[in-house]
């Protein structure tokens, strides 16, 4: 046996050494811990999403939990400290758990009832506010849910920048709800002049009784007959459920083929994000919210020189 020989065989025996340990390193767990993002009541929050645990449980033979985190930034906390295996988030709390270091990955998004795999960042106001445009924006109060909200804090940020309105010194004053429903509620009971939700909330809200409106019309963008109305709209990737990487590839899977296996009915019973059902993802379906985020740093910064 020569040298070079010698050498390779030692390079195949250390590779398959570093491989045998990654596998014995990526052990399943013994539960699942479900967290999720505030939304509405915690109570009706887990009673509608029990079923979706259950099933993933009982496919996997593993008992489950699912618990209300009381922020946005909590939720992520308690997937770093090892609280919680999976996350139903949205996809920038999915980038900021990259950015942190965290070794995370997207299992699935969510189908809605509309059959979509993204949904919409939309900045509302009341009709007789005469904001109209952006520029209608500028010296108005303003509500964001979360800086770390997809729809509610990255999106509408990104779109305020790109139509020259400066969210740090353009409003009168800005607030930061903590909540889809909070945000909503502050601009129909005339707290402040503008907001950002998701979309998807207002067929929620019809049905709840606190949104009046005949329909929404997603593909323009508009209110029918309804006490609020859209300014603009932004679309991103629908909300993935997202997983502790160190479980390994084997477990993931079969995560990722249980929640596919989801009955719709089970599916849509968590009505806080409707739902038909789950479709595989990975990293690549949220490259242009990433770009997205990373161009609102750019604007903020070259907006911040500028003014220097």
């Amino acid at each position: 046996m020569n040298k070079t020989t010698t050498i390779f065989s030692g390079f195949l025996a250390a590779f398959a050494a570093v491989s045998f340990s990654v596998a014995a390193s990526a052990q399943a767990p013994k539960q699942l811990r479900f967290g999720l993002l505030p939304a509405e009541d915690p109570t009706l929050m887990v009673e509608q999403f029990s079923g979706i645990a259950k099933h993933i449980g009982k496919t996997l033979g593993l008992p489950v939990d699912v618990k209300v985190s009381e922020s946005y930034n909590a939720l992520i906390e308690g997937m770093r400290a090892g609280h919680l295996e999976i996350v139903y988030v949205g996809g920038s709390q999915y980038l900021k758990m990259l950015g942190l270091g965290m070794k995370v990955e997207p299992l699935v998004l969510n189908k809605d009832t509309n059959k979509r795999t993204y949904y919409k960042s939309c900045i509302i106001t009341k009709p007789d506010s005469g904001i109209k445009t952006f520029a209608d924006l500028k010296g108005k109060t303003f509500s964001f849910v979360s800086p770390t909200s997809t729809s509610g804090g990255v999106a509408p940020t990104y779109m305020l920048l790109k139509n020259k309105i400066d969210p740090e010194k353009d409003f009168k004053r800005k607030i930061f709800a903590g909540k889809h429903d909070a945000s909503f509620l502050a601009v129909k009971n005339g707290k402040v002049d503008a907001g950002a939700v998701g979309d998807f909330y207002f067929w929620r809200w019809k049905d709840r009784g606190i949104l009046k409106m005949e329909k929404y019309d997603e593909p323009n963008d508009k209110l029918i007959n309804a006490e609020l109305s859209i300014v603009a709209c932004q679309k991103v990737p629908n909300t993935p459920m997202v997983i502790d990487s160190k479980h390994g590839t084997d477990f993931i899977n079969k995560v990722r083929k249980a929640f596919l296996s989801l009955p719709e009915k089970t599916a849509n019973a968590y009505k806080i994000w409707p739902s038909t059902g789950f479709v595989p993802t990975s990293h690549k379906d949220f490259e242009d919210l990433a770009e997205m985020a990373e161009l609102k740093k750019k604007i903020k910064a070259a907006q911040k020189k500028k003014k220097n």
